[in-house]
C-alpha cells in the first residue's frame, strides 16, 4: 500500500486518543460536584457552569469524532489517488523504457549494418587490387 497502515493507525490513534481523553474528562466532570470556578464570580451558579462545561465537552467529542471520520475518509481517497498515480507512472515508465531500448537496438542495428557494408566495400576494393 502507498500509505502504510502505520501512518493510518497514527491518524486513527490521534483522534481516538483525543476523543477518549475528552470522554474521560466528561465522565469525571459528570461525577464531580459543582465547585467554584472563575465564572461563579460573574454571577453564574456552580451547577450552571458545570452544565456548560458538560455541553461544551459533549460538543467537542462530537466534533472530534466527525473530524476523525472525515480525516479517515480523506486518507482513503488520497491513498487511492496516490496508488493510481503510481500505477499510471509505472505503466508510462515501462512504455518509455521499451521505446528507449527499441530505438537503441534500432540504432545499433543500423550502425552494425553500415559497418558491415563499409567492411564489405573494403574487402571488394582489396580483392580488386
Amino acid at each position: 500500500a502507498v500509505v502504510s497502515t502505520q501512518s493510518t493507525g497514527v491518524a486513527k490513534d490521534f483522534f481516538t486518543t483525543t476523543v477518549l481523553s475528552k470522554q474521560r474528562d466528561l465522565e469525571r466532570l459528570e461525577a464531580s460536584e459543582p465547585g467554584k470556578s472563575f465564572a461563579t464570580f460573574f454571577g453564574k451558579s456552580p451547577a450552571q457552569v458545570k452544565s456548560e462545561k458538560i455541553s461544551r465537552l459533549q460538543q467537542e467529542i462530537t466534533t472530534l469524532s466527525n473530524e476523525g471520520e472525515q480525516a479517515g475518509d480523506a486518507l482513503v481517497v488520497a491513498s487511492a489517488a496516490v496508488r493510481s498515480d503510481i500505477e499510471r507512472w509505472n505503466i508510462n515508465k515501462e512504455k518509455d523504457c521499451r521505446a528507449l531500448f527499441s530505438s537503441l537496438s534500432a540504432a545499433h542495428t543500423d550502425y552494425y549494418t553500415n559497418s558491415i557494408a563499409v567492411w564489405q566495400e573494403l574487402v571488394d576494393f582489396i580483392d580488386k587490387e
